[in-house]
C-alpha cells in the first residue's frame, strides 16, 4: 500500500494522502528521517518538514518532500565545514540492479563534507537507472574531498529542475557538479538541467561542472547533458595554470567502445546564460574539452561571455565535433568553427557581458532560481531570430512566457508569468522574507485576490485582499500558515514569525 510519512513541527491542514502518518517531535514515529525511509515501501512519499541534521541513505523508489527549501532542510552537521572528515548528506543507490525511481524535491541540502573516498558532499546517486527527479532544491554549501561537491551522478538518469547549486566546493573536480556514465549501470545516462541556477562554486577542474567521459569504467555507455533556460555564473577552478582548467564546465570525452570513432560525451546548451566563470590561465576560464575523442556540443539561444574581458575566454571548442551554434552572443574564444560566422545561424563572437545587455548581478526576478537579467532594447533582447530547427522552451528560467522573438539566455525581459495549478505546485509562488518582522511580499505572481492568515491550530488570525506586500508585525512570534488566492487558484505557505 502506497503510504505518505510525514515529518511536521504542526497539523494545520490536511497534508497526509493516506492513513499512517508520523511526525518528528513530541510523540513521533519516526524519531529520523533515515527510519522513515527504512520504514517506506516503493512509491511512498515522505514528507519533510524543519532542519534535520543526518545523512541518509535511500534505496526504494520514494519520494522526499519539503515544502519550502529555504526552512526544510536536510543538513549532515550544524555548520559548513570543508576539510572532508564529516560525510556527505544524501547517498541514492540501487540494490542489485533494480531500476529506481527517486525524487527528491522542495528541500535544502547542505553542510555535507565527505572525505576523500567519496564523491558527491551534498547528494551521491549511482545507479539510479530509472529517473532521479531533482526539483526546487537548494544545494548549497557541500564539500567532498573528491569530485562533485554539490552533487554527483555516476550511471544515472536525472531531471535537475528549479534547483540552485551554489558555494559548493571539490578538492578534486566538479566543485558544483560530476557526471558521468558508469558501465555497471548498463544503460545510456541523460542528464537535463532546467531552469536552474550553478553558481559560485570552486573545484580543481571544471568548477561549475565536470562531465567525466569516465575512461575505462564508463566509456560502454554515452552520457548526454542538456542545460536548458539556466544560468552557469561565477564559479571557479582552481587548478594552476597548467592544470585542465574549466571555470564553467570541464567535460572529457571518449572513444564509446562499440564504435570507437565517435566520443561517449554530448552537450547541449539551450537559452542558457554563462557568465563570469574563472580560471588562472585565463584561456581555460569557461568551458574546456578535452579526452582521447569529440564532445558532440551545440548551442542555442544562448549567452557565453566572461564578464567584460574578451581575454579571459568563455568557450574554447578545441576537441569538440560542434554540431549546430545559432542566435548565440559569445564572449572570447578558441578554436571557434567557421560555422559560428554563417550570417544565417546570427551568432555575434568576441562580446562582453555589458554588450549583451546582463546586469550582472544575481537578482530574485520571480519563480525558484535567481537569475541574471538583461537590460531593455540590449542586444539579447528579441536576438533569436534565426530559425534553430530544434523545439525551443516557451518559458525562461523563472518560468516567464518569452514572447516574439526570444532573448539570448536564460532571462526573458518583459516575460509574463501564465498561472496554472501546476505553477502552484512546483512552488512558483513565494513568500519573502521569511522569517519575518513586519512586511512580508509575495512573488511569482502579478496580483493576488486574497492571503488568509492562520495560527498552528488552524484559527483565522488575518485577511488580506488585493495586496502584495502587508503587514505581519501584529502576528505572534513562531509559525502561521497562509492560504493565497489568485484566480481562483490557491497555494499553501508556511511563514515563520519573528
Amino acid at each position: 500500500m502506497r503510504q505518505t510519512i510525514t515529518f511536521l513541527f504542526f497539523t494545520v491542514f490536511t497534508l497526509v494522502l493516506s492513513a499512517q502518518t508520523a511526525t518528528i517531535q513530541g510523540g513521533s514515529s519516526y524519531g529520523t528521517i533515515q527510519e522513515a525511509v527504512d520504514a517506506s515501501t516503493d512509491g511512498d512519499v515522505i514528507l519533510i518538514t524543519g532542519v534535520h541534521t543526518e545523512s541518509i541513505s535511500v534505496s526504494k523508489s520514494i519520494t522526499l518532500r519539503g515544502t519550502d527549501p529555504t526552512i526544510d532542510i536536510i543538513q549532515a552537521a550544524a555548520s559548513a565545514l570543508s576539510d572532508g572528515s564529516g560525510t556527505r548528506v544524501v547517498s541514492l543507490s540501487r540494490p542489485t540492479t533494480e531500476v529506481l525511481n527517486i525524487t527528491i524535491e522542495n528541500l535544502g541540502i547542505r553542510y555535507g563534507n565527505a572525505p576523500g573516498t567519496d564523491n558527491g558532499g551534498g547528494i551521491d546517486a549511482d545507479k539510479i537507472t530509472g529517473l532521479l527527479t531533482l526539483k526546487n532544491l537548494i544545494i548549497k554549501d557541500n564539500h567532498t574531498g573528491k569530485n562533485g561537491g554539490g552533487l554527483s551522478l555516476a550511471g544515472t538518469n536525472a531531471n535537475i529542475i528549479e534547483c540552485t547549486i551554489q558555494n559548493n566546493s571539490s578538492t578534486l573536480d566538479g566543485g558544483g557538479i560530476i557526471l558521468a556514465p558508469n558501465n555497471g549501470a548498463g544503460v545510456d545516462s541523460a542528464v537535463n538541467i532546467k531552469q536552474s541556477l550553478i553558481d559560485s562554486n570552486s573545484g580543481r577542474n571544471g568548477g561549475g561542472l565536470y562531465v567525466n567521459g569516465n575512461n575505462g569504467f564508463g566509456n560502454d555507455f554515452t552520457i548526454a547533458v542538456d542545460i536548458e533556460n539556466s544560468t552557469v555564473s561565477n564559479n571557479t577552478a582552481f587548478s594552476a595554470s597548467g592544470g585542465n582548467g574549466g571555470g564553467a564546465i570541464f567535460c572529457t570525452s571518449f572513444p564509446l567502445t562499440s564504435n570507437t570513432s565517435t566520443g561517449n560525451t554530448t552537450l547541449n546548451l539551450v537559452q542558457a546564460t554563462f557568465y563570469n566563470n574563472y580560471h588562472a590561465a585565463l584561456a581555460k576560464a569557461g568551458l574546456q574539452f578535452a579526452g582521447t575523442a569529440l564532445t558532440n556540443f551545440s548551442a542555442y539561444n544562448s549567452i557565453v561571455v566572461s564578464a567584460d574581458d574578451v581575454n579571459t575566454k568563455a568557450l574554447n571548442f578545441a576537441n569538440t565535433n560542434t554540431t549546430n551554434v545559432v542566435n548565440c552572443i559569445l564572449g572570447g574564444l578558441n578554436a571557434a568553427p567557421a560555422l559560428l560566422d554563417d550570417v544565417a545561424k546570427n551568432n555575434l563572437k568576441g562580446k562582453t557581458a555589458t554588450f549583451a545587455g546582463l546586469t550582472g548581478v544575481l537578482t530574485s526576478e520571480g519563480g525558484s532560481t535567481q537569475v541574471l537579467a538583461i537590460a531593455e532594447s540590449s542586444a539579447a533582447d528579441d536576438f533569436c531570430s534565426a530559425a534553430t530547427g530544434i523545439t525551443i522552451p516557451t518559458v525562461d528560467q523563472r518560468g516567464y512566457a518569452r514572447e516574439g522573438f526570444n532573448d539570448a539566455g536564460a532571462f526573458e525581459f518583459g516575460g509574463t508569468l501564465g498561472l496554472s495549478d501546476e505553477m502552484y505546485k512546483n512552488n512558483f509562488v513565494r513568500i519573502f522574507p521569511n522569517p519575518a518582522q513586519d512586511f512580508v511580499k509575495i512573488s511569482g505572481v502579478n496580483s493576488v485576490n486574497s492571503v488568509r492568515v492562520y495560527s498552528i491550530l488552524g484559527t483565522l488570525e488575518k485577511v488580506i485582499d488585493n495586496q502584495i506586500e502587508f503587514n505581519v508585525a501584529d502576528l505572534s512570534s513562531g509559525i502561521h500558515m497562509m492560504v493565497i488566492e489568485t484566480n481562483g487558484l490557491k497555494t499553501v505557505k508556511r511563514i515563520i514569525k519573528k
